[in-house]
């Protein structure tokens, strides 16, 4: 009789990852690093959306997106809209971004990231007043690099390392 095998999308680990991301946006960031802060929940609600859509979806999206306007003191629902958003453009592109390794896949999430940077931007800017610059859009660099680096740990987690294989 074998071992039973964990189960890599179950809700303690969908749940466990997005805590620690809430948990990570709560770090003393400052200066250069604040702005170049990636978007953690942003990247753990669609990482999960894109590999467990049955668990996640739209309403983990609106209640995370809850969260972060929360922790980051905006107007209520800002993040929230972008999250879903992102969250329809994942589930928009699942199988496409599915067939990607790492680096292709994060050059594939890079618009995506950029799109809800955009819609944070425009309804903050619609509901309370226009942004001083655009150092708001600098987290989607990191965020892509941080995609990078998920989706590769999680390759080579699996075995299949970095290298493509025909």
């Amino acid at each position: 009789m074998s071992a039973p095998t964990p189960d890599f999308g179950s809700w303690r680990h969908i749940l466990g990852t997005l805590i620690l991301a809430v948990l990570l946006e709560q770090l003393p960031w400052g200066g250069w690093a604040l702005a170049l802060r990636p978007d953690f929940v942003l990247v753990g609600v669609l990482f999960w959306t894109l590999h467990q859509p049955a668990r996640t979806g739209f309403a983990t999206a609106f209640a995370f997106g809850l969260l972060a306007d929360f922790q980051d003191g905006v107007v209520f629902g800002q993040h929230a809209i972008a999250y879903v958003f992102g969250v329809y453009l994942v589930l928009y592109l699942r199988l496409r971004l599915l067939q990607f390794d790492p680096p292709r896949q994060a050059a594939q999430m890079f618009p995506i990231l950029l799109m809800v940077q955009l819609t944070v931007l425009l309804v903050g800017w619609l509901a309370v007043n226009p942004p001083a610059n655009l150092a708001m859009l600098l987290p989607v660099i990191s965020s892509t690099v941080l995609w990078y680096l998920a989706t590769g740990f999680l390759r080579l987690w699996h075995g299949k390392g970095l290298q493509g294989r025909a």
